[in-house]
């Protein structure tokens, strides 16, 4: 593991240059922000310097942990903002290796387990085994935090849904074993499409649903415009613009973008919810023609 100075790990995400910040709090990917903060007041309290026992070299690693990794990670996985690009980061970077189709190089045995069985359940069972261990002995704080990285580098790997949210306390549900092969129950080729490429905006749109679900508008707008950019034929987009412009009161913009939504994709969820609202919204404000006046040229000559 090298030197616990170094306060480095070199194994599962951080093999790739990826810095695994749940890891080092000891928790799944699918983890939502609540818990994230109940584990890191954990931790402080774990590795706060006056702790009864420890010697004063003790005190000074027990703290340089918490400065110089757990401290960090908690800073990222805090801000509802920086988790959001955090998690996007490690959708791309899955999508990446995933089309290199290597193999993983696993050190610990219960990663290679997972990795020979993944599934979701098994993966958050794993976590959980192995994270109370890790801040026990500041010796083996590092082995383990490596295991729990290798952990996640399965999970990214091989679960083909990484819908994580940033306020719930799960991911996406992980397809069937079948589902995931690609083949009906009787273990024939059930003849799905595979699935589109990944958008250029995601990142952006991921954004926007945690500004939107925060009802933070007008950030929420400036993702979505920017995933216009990236990604001008995605229904998502202008559903989601359509209602955030229905909560800015801006009925009549919103129903320009949910119709363009629908045009697009006529089963889209969203504009499919709203747009009968904004209709309502729209008609209820559509002011009355005023009456003609009679008479001569500009209403001259009326007597």
């Amino acid at each position: 593991m090298g030197k616990p100075e170094n306060f480095k790990i070199d194994k599962g995400l951080a093999s790739f240059g990826v810095s695994d910040h749940y890891a080092i709090l000891g928790l799944p990917l699918t983890t939502d922000a609540a818990h994230i903060r109940k584990k890191f007041l954990k931790l402080a309290k774990i590795l706060h310097p006056d702790v009864f026992g420890r010697t004063e070299e003790e005190k000074e690693t027990a703290t340089k942990y918490f400065s110089k990794m757990v401290s960090p990670a908690y800073q990222v996985l805090n801000s509802d903002r920086d988790r959001g690009e955090y998690l996007a980061t490690l959708r791309i970077f899955a999508q990446s290796q995933k089309q290199k189709d290597s193999a993983l190089t696993l050190s610990s045995e219960i990663a290679q387990k997972l990795y020979r069985i993944p599934h979701e359940i098994t993966y958050a069972q794993f976590v959980e085994q192995i994270a109370p261990k890790q801040y026990e002995n500041l010796d083996a704080i590092l082995e383990y935090t490596a295991t729990l990285s290798e952990l996640n580098l399965v999970y990214l790997m091989t679960q083909s849904s990484l819908s994580f949210t940033t306020g719930s306390s799960a991911a996406s549900a992980a397809p069937s074993p079948n589902q995931s092969m690609g083949q009906n129950g009787n273990g024939q080729a059930s003849g799905v499409a595979p699935k589109p490429a990944q958008s250029p905006a995601l990142r952006n749109l991921n954004m926007a649903e945690l500004f939107i679900s925060k009802k933070q508008w007008t950030e929420a707008l400036k993702e979505l415009i920017a995933a216009e950019k990236l990604d001008p034929n995605n229904a998502k987009v202008y559903a989601l613009k359509g209602l955030v412009q229905m909560n800015q009161n801006a009925a009549a913009i919103a129903k320009a973008s949910f119709q363009k939504a629908l045009k697009l994709d006529p089963k889209e969820p969203t504009a499919l919810k709203y747009i009968n609202q904004v209709n309502i919204a729209t008609s209820a404000k559509t002011p009355e023609k005023p009456p003609e006046k009679k008479g001569g040229l500009f209403g001259w000559g009326k007597k």
